[in-house]
């Protein structure tokens, strides 16, 4: 009855409701179960109104909340009969479909962004975490080379003292075959053979690593093992820094006196970000005052081998001239290093250590001679 009566009223007090519903949330096309669009006739709309009401009709449903799906089915049918009402209710229907559709798309990409977020946040620690380890790695290797060099002098000193006594008990005679016999060991530790780099952190020397720079500072000696630091620390304000160190670490004097006298020169060449080649220890390492006094070197040490093997006439035709002359005319002086006070007796290491400081010095009469050789040119071609 109460269904008939639903349908032979003209307008009804739930249709004023209906109207005032138009804007709800409640989908009243899945109340009926039929599809939305201009298809939807009248007497679709009311089969399928009657079909529905039979499941929630107070009277065929004993279920508390009956009457409220049955009132709430009812409006569904007043709205979606009226024309002028449907409209306003798809309109309304329509743009809660598009805005959850926005909020879904927006929430997707806003989930998109997070996702990078997070990617380059772990990013960015595992390179802050792999520079810092990097930088450790260099600070312990260069504490290991300094307690190294420490504990190295320290039994030379204890050595040589005992040598000293030994050789004032023997007499002279003993004193000449155990510095004949006896193999030489170097003065020089191996922090007085470690030389420091430091390049720009850009271009190539980004990505300069232990191998690359051992290869272009072979050419002054044997090199016993080189570390380059991947990165330095960042800058208070998250800025790569400018410049990257790295040590090299050469098996005689010779070498690392080569590398600290000429390896600017490689950046006229191969090291184009090359900043600065100077000892690892900060000063040059000492000398002793016998080897630097002594004017002729001994026999074994001052072959004609040892006098070609620096011979800088190679290096004029090989190219040397014009990235010498570019540069500072004053050459290293070898005199800045340090010269140890005599002990009074000679050592048994100053054999070798003396063949090392002859072959520096040679290196650097040579380079004097040679960019004397070409100031003179660069003066009579002014002239």
């Amino acid at each position: 009855m109460c269904s008939r009566w639903v349908f032979l009223r003209p307008f009804s007090l739930l249709q004023s409701k209906a109207a005032a519903l138009a804007s709800s949330e409640h989908d009243f096309y899945q109340l009926l179960g039929v599809e939305s669009g201009d298809a939807l006739s009248e007497s679709v709309l009311r089969k399928a109104f009657r079909k529905a009401s039979l499941l929630v009709h107070p009277d065929k449903n004993p279920s508390p909340d009956a009457a409220e799906k049955f009132h709430l089915l009812t409006i569904a049918y007043d709205v979606l009969s009226d024309p002028t009402i449907r409209t306003a209710y798809d309109k309304a229907r329509n743009a809660r479909k598009a805005k959850v559709e926005r909020v879904r798309v927006y929430d997707a990409k806003r989930r998109k962004l997070q996702e990078e977020l997070e990617a380059r946040e772990g990013a960015y620690s595992a390179q802050k975490k792999e520079e810092q380890e990097a930088e450790a790695d260099f600070q312990r290797e260069l504490a290991r080379l300094k307690a190294e060099s420490a504990n190295l002098r320290k039994k030379r000193e204890e050595a040589l003292r005992k040598a000293q006594e030994e050789e004032e008990k023997e007499g002279e005679v003993l004193e000449v075959q155990v510095r004949e016999t006896k193999a030489p060991v170097s003065r020089f530790t191996e922090i007085d053979r470690t030389v420091k780099i430091k390049w720009r952190n850009k271009g190539s020397g980004k990505d300069m690593d232990s191998e690359e720079l051992q290869s272009k500072f072979r050419k002054y000696g044997k090199i016993a093992h080189c570390i380059a630091v991947k990165e330095g620390k960042p800058t208070a304000d998250g800025k790569e820094k400018k410049f990257r160190t790295g040590l090299v670490v050469f098996e005689s004097i010779v070498g690392a006196h080569g590398a600290v006298t000429d390896g600017m020169e490689l950046k006229d060449s191969t090291f184009k970000d090359l900043k600065e080649v100077k000892w690892a220890g900060e000063a040059p390492p000492e000398i002793p005052r016998e080897a630097l006094a002594r004017t002729s070197p001994p026999a074994s040490t001052a072959s004609a081998t040892t006098r070609n093997k620096f011979s800088f006439s190679q290096r004029v035709g090989s190219g040397t001239e014009a990235s010498t002359g570019a540069r500072s005319k004053k050459p290293p002086s070898f005199g800045s290093f340090k010269g140890t006070a005599s002990s009074g007796t000679s050592t048994p290491t100053l054999g070798t250590d003396y063949e090392n400081i002859t072959l520096m010095r040679l290196r650097e009469a040579e380079k004097r001679k040679l960019e004397e050789e070409i100031r003179k040119r660069d003066e009579e071609a002014e002239s």
